[in-house]
């Protein structure tokens, strides 16, 4: 399998952090595109021209971040990072916070991109309410997560990752210290260690 992807971008980070954690890196060559320069190789695998993308090895591709990483789970019996029953919405629904964090931080960094005169306050404001709700639900779960690593984790450490790398001046780690304890200690797991964000 290839995986696709760029090494600033959090939602390739996870797909990254999943197939480390699940013991299958030696099954999938990483190839670093650019996707700004709508490489070949990106374009050929996903249409849209996002990271990551996953070209598995019959020739078919996988793109968005939550596909490929259902499909990577589903590869390898243990650990389950989406397990089954009840607890599956739990990680679900929290992987789904964490996720529309990191989508708000996102917006938030291409809005601050934008020449001055082009931005839209109210547009990055709603978006920094948004992650500020969502860390404060964030702070109150994290000790739910439990010691076995699940997609809810890997969204939450990612997630912050990207808050820390690109939006520092919100400075999150002030209002949340179970939030800040948690992600400090997460980070220094291997997975996290190997992919930690660079600038294009």
């Amino acid at each position: 399998m290839q995986l696709i992807y760029a090494k600033p971008s959090p939602y390739s980070r996870k797909a990254r952090v999943t197939v480390l954690e699940k013991g299958l890196a030696d099954r999938v060559e990483e190839v670093v595109v650019s996707p700004l320069e709508d490489p070949a190789a990106l374009l050929d695998a996903n249409p849209l021209g996002k990271v990551p993308a996953l070209r598995l090895d019959d020739g078919r591709c996988l793109y968005d971040s939550w596909v490929i990483c259902e499909y990577l789970d589903s590869l390898a019996p243990t650990p389950r990072l989406i397990p089954d029953g009840a607890a599956r919405f739990d990680v679900l629904r929290r992987a789904a916070l964490a996720d529309g964090v990191l989508d708000a931080a996102v917006t938030a960094r291409m809005e601050l991109l934008r020449p001055e005169d082009m931005r839209w306050a109210p547009w990055t404001d709603r978006q920094q309410r948004a992650i500020q709700r969502g860390l404060a639900v964030m702070e109150q779960d994290v000790s739910a997560l439990g010691d076995e690593v699940t997609l809810a984790h890997i969204e939450f450490a990612v997630a912050l990752g990207y808050l820390d790398f690109r939006l520092p001046e919100l400075a999150w780690r002030n209002a949340h210290p179970a939030l800040a304890a948690w992600q400090d200690a997460f980070s220094q797991r291997p997975s996290m260690q190997a992919t930690v964000p660079q600038p294009s």
